[in-house]
């Protein structure tokens, strides 16, 4: 993985890459992500390690795009879709099929600009669930789907409709009940519910933490939550102080 090798030279070393493992772009790659030519050179790398660092660039020529998404090597074409913002939509969705997110791109590929949109209605009924859950990003679901989608036997699937704003205030109360502690959290949030329920929800200590931040609180509970902020803050400074 130097830079000072040449491709012949780096060929010569036999290297077993250990494709689980946690990858990191390579500084002197990534200096060079500006340099067109050279990214078309180290792009046809025999080395997956270097391949995925030029992956890493946010905009890259269009030949070296095609490449990298053809690439044998699963996490450079990992890389690219979350990293470069050429990247195309086949291989987008290619990716989602394994890879939905990391902490470093939490949003992709499913959020890329070049994601697919059109056409996913097709995985309503797919049996993976991380493909069923693309659909309600089609121009086309309704709010049937979405309801459909809050029944539906996978906590992922079931997620995404509650944080879909089509979800109606009756599947946004009934979801606060459900048996995935991540979809009662994201359902506490959901701007649909009535404000008696969320007022319910803020007295409550499990559930306080996710209705504190729902946008439909009422203006006078968002400065009632204030006040209090601000006198327990000032509560602690005076004990400090007094210390």
């Amino acid at each position: 993985m130097r830079a000072d090798l040449t491709e012949e030279e780096r060929a010569a070393v036999r290297v077993d890459v250990d494709t689980s493992g946690l990858r990191y772009a390579l500084p002197w790659v990534t200096a060079l992500h500006a340099d067109a030519d050279a990214m078309r050179r180290l792009a046809a790398s025999c080395h997956p390690y270097v391949r995925s660092s030029v992956a890493r660039a946010r905009r890259l020529p269009p030949d070296v795009v095609e490449l990298l998404a053809r690439d044998e090597d699963r996490i450079v074409r990992l890389f690219l879709a979350e990293s470069c913002d050429d990247a195309p939509a086949d291989m987008l969705l290619e990716v989602w099929h394994w890879w939905t997110g990391s902490l470093s791109s939490p949003g992709r590929p499913r959020t890329h600009p070049h994601f697919p949109r059109a056409g996913l209605l097709r995985f309503a009924a797919d049996p993976n669930p991380r493909l069923r859950r693309l659909a309600l990003d089609d121009p086309d679901s309704t709010p049937d789907l979405v309801e459909e989608f809050a029944h539906d036997p996978s906590a992922e699937v079931r997620q995404d409709a509650a944080q879909d704003p089509r979800l109606s205030p009756e599947a946004a109360v009934r979801l606060l009940a459900d048996p995935d502690p991540s979809v009662r959290a994201f359902a506490a949030r959901h701007p649909a519910l009535p404000t008696g329920v969320l007022l319910r929800l803020l007295l409550d200590r499990e559930t306080v933490r996710d209705a504190i931040v729902n946008p439909s609180l009422p203006e006078p509970v968002m400065r009632r939550i204030v006040d209090v902020l601000d006198t327990h803050v000032a509560a602690v400074r005076r004990r400090k102080n007094g210390r």
